[in-house]
């Protein structure tokens, strides 16, 4: 059985694809994969964390895989006119790409710092107090930040700080519904293909190379990441999970139209 292959197009996710190319495979952004797979148009993939935890009744997770980070992500990234617990009632800019990490900001913004809820708005906003990037344009944006931004947050270290624990950007699921016989099938082949992938970070980190960074800063970035999810980032994201229900954060992920 061939299956449709949700793949983030981002560099720290292309440790995972090496050997699945016998599977048809389809790159974009983490938003645009959930309102896929909201349609039900992916078998599997890696899914952002917040779409998968509104798809749980539909999709379960595989080879425990994922992306995750404990001190710091480097390419989570929000940029700020003034300190982050001052942001409260303010307009803020938020990636179009983004379905975990606008919830994330959220948690830190409204729940850590208990400030009055910003307007959140996709896109960049010439007028706005802020602006949340992620994936490759956070890591373009370390070398070139936008103007007049004086402040930066990496979310993984805001997270990591208030509650020690590391967090999940995304989880490698599959359809509940795929035939047994074959999530073992797809599950070997991961396995497969990650192990061949994290035996090559380092050609990997030097493809990239360029205007996301030397090929020695790609590589210390890849590595930075945990991709296989042990206890500790399994709690991580049963706290993630607890607070995004609690507080009602999970947006329809096939909605159109302004943040959340």
């Amino acid at each position: 059985m061939r299956l449709l292959i949700g793949q983030i197009s981002y560099l720290n996710s292309q440790p995972f694809y090496p050997l699945l190319g016998e599977h048809r495979l389809v790159a974009m952004p983490p938003r645009e994969l959930g309102r896929l797979a909201e349609r039900g148009e992916i078998d599997a993939g890696i899914m952002a964390t917040a779409d998968y935890l509104a798809m749980e009744d539909r999709y379960e997770p595989v080879a425990d895989l994922g992306v995750a980070n404990h001190e710091e992500v480097r390419s989570i990234l929000l940029y700020t006119r003034r300190p982050m617990s001052q942001l409260g009632g303010t307009k803020i800019g938020v990636t179009e790409d983004t379905s975990t990490s606008i919830c994330l900001m959220r948690l830190l913004l409204e729940v850590r710092y208990g400030i009055r809820p910003p307007d959140y708005v996709r896109g960049f906003q010439e007028d706005g107090e802020g602006f949340l990037l992620i994936g490759n344009p956070a890591l373009l944006s370390r070398r070139q930040p936008p103007p007049g931004f004086s402040h930066c947050y990496d979310l993984a270290s805001e997270w990591w700080s208030w509650k020690k624990l590391p967090f999940v950007f995304a989880l490698w699921v599959i359809k509940r519904t795929v035939p047994t016989s074959v999530k073992q099938a797809f599950r070997d082949l991961l396995e497969r293909s990650f192990a061949k992938g994290m035996s090559e970070l380092d050609e990997i980190a030097a493809g990239n190379a360029g205007e996301l960074g030397t090929a020695e800063e790609l590589a210390s970035y890849l590595r930075n990441f945990h991709y296989r999810l042990g206890d500790e980032e399994k709690r991580g994201l049963e706290e993630f999970r607890r607070l995004v229900h609690h507080h009602r954060l999970l947006e329809p992920v096939a909605a159109a139209g302004g943040a959340p």
